[in-house]
């Protein structure tokens, strides 16, 4: 009888941590669903190349608004449903809105929902995983958390993918079944939420002194903290540029015709992404950093070549190495970031950091307007020049860059060194 009570709470406590991660990956899945969609929404609604960035950007800054309010409220909200229900609501109503969308207004409103409730529920379900965490074991949070957002993310453009090669009503079908799965996940983890006690000594646990201001947490770091933000910045970027208007450059490009078959290469694209932030947690954060950027600028140059050529095995290829690349940069610098960030000032930080790089979102406004000026051959060209130039650059900074304090504050790894939330940064 002892026994089987311990044994009956650890399986409920596996149930509920396994319905969070599902919660997580399924906002995730809203994230990366429209990517092989934009040609359709362009074709039906009549959209521009600029119009489709505008629909990508403002999920991201509903992401962005989502994660600076949760770094202020996550402190001091003892109970986190009160940021799981809301957060679990917004995941809902945005794939609702989207489904139904028909125009540039109404889709960009429904991702700006989407975004609001991915960044709010990316922040309480990375909290509520550490809080809840059985044994303390300081490995679990960051590897379920990674694990759920890199399945998200890859079952996203899978999902739409099948969608449209089954013409299975592809700008409805993908968003109505992530808002059900979404509810389903939500209603499962209020049901099995642990009591107050468990929550109190998770919060307890985390507890921590009195933060800083930003420019006192910034002294004697600023220079290599704020290159591990732009390289985090740049590297997103070009995925941004890859997801909006990727499905333009395969098909006028590459040939790549059949409905469908880029959301399953960015799958792919975002799966080895995934892998390899699990990979390079086994790595020196500086060596993890360098091997990235020497991927992502190589990345530049087999596109270049794959354009020029027209040979899609190139791109492919290219793609290959920059999904390594992504998940490389990302966990060099985020883990390069804790390590430079004083326990005192962690938070804010952590928090600085993720509003510089989720400005990524802007990037493919520029894109889009060089594609409706010069056409999609000649504006993807310009923009991997671009990529290259500043790629090498910050590439060289990396290599010259001391990441290091010049006082000697006390450091702090959180066990989410490859997460994004402001309190646990995340693999995007």
């Amino acid at each position: 009888m002892s026994t089987s009570m311990p044994v009956a709470g650890n399986r409920r406590s596996s149930l509920f941590l396994f319905l969070l991660a599902l919660s997580l990956m399924v906002s995730l899945m809203n994230s990366s669903t429209p990517t092989p969609l934009y040609p359709l929404y362009k074709e039906h609604l009549g959209l521009s190349s600029l119009d489709l960035t505008f629909i990508f950007g403002a999920y991201g800054i509903g992401v962005l608004i989502a994660l600076v309010a949760m770094a202020r409220l996550a402190g001091s909200v003892a109970d986190l449903r009160w940021l799981f229900v809301p957060a679990s609501a917004l995941v809902f109503i945005g794939a609702g809105a989207f489904a139904h969308g028909t125009s540039l207004g109404a889709l960009c409103f429904a991702r700006l929902l989407g975004g609001l409730g991915s960044g709010a529920m990316t922040a309480a379900v990375n909290i509520a995983l550490v809080r809840f965490n059985p044994g303390h074991n300081d490995k679990l949070p960051a590897l379920v958390a990674t694990l759920a957002m890199v399945s998200g993310l890859a079952l996203g453009p899978l999902l739409s993918g099948a969608a449209l090669q089954l013409d299975i009503r592809p700008m409805a079908s993908p968003f109505w079944l992530i808002a059900l799965l979404g509810l389903a996940a939500a209603v499962a983890s209020l049901l099995l939420w642990p009591g107050r006690g468990a929550a109190q000594s998770g919060a307890a646990h985390g507890s921590a002194g009195r933060p800083a201001s930003l420019k006192h947490a910034l002294q004697g770091i600023g220079l290599p903290f704020h290159l591990c933000a732009w390289s985090v910045f740049f590297s997103w970027s070009f995925a941004a540029c890859v997801f909006v208007l990727g499905p333009q450059v395969a098909r006028q490009v590459f040939g790549l015709t059949e409905p469908g078959l880029f959301g399953y290469v960015i799958s792919a694209y975002l799966l080895i992404a995934g892998i390899s932030q699990l990979y390079c947690q086994r790595l020196e954060a500086r060596q993890a950093l360098l091997g990235g950027w020497l991927c992502q600028c190589l990345t530049f140059v087999v596109l270049l070549l794959a354009c020029y050529t027209q040979a899609l095995w190139l791109a492919l290829l290219g793609l290959v190495i920059g999904g390594y690349a992504y998940g490389a940069l990302f966990v060099g610098n985020a883990r390069l970031v804790n390590q430079l960030a004083p326990r005192h000032s962690h938070g804010k930080l952590i928090s600085y950091f993720y509003a510089t790089v989720y400005l990524f979102n802007a990037t493919p406004v520029p894109m889009g307007l060089l594609v409706d000026a010069y056409g999609i051959v000649s504006a993807s060209t310009i923009a991997l020049l671009v990529f290259l130039v500043i790629g090498l650059v910050l590439f060289a900074l990396a290599r010259r860059t001391r990441f290091t304090p010049d006082a000697s504050p006390p450091f702090v790894r959180l066990a989410a060194s490859a997460q994004g939330t402001p309190d646990t940064p995340h693999s995007k």
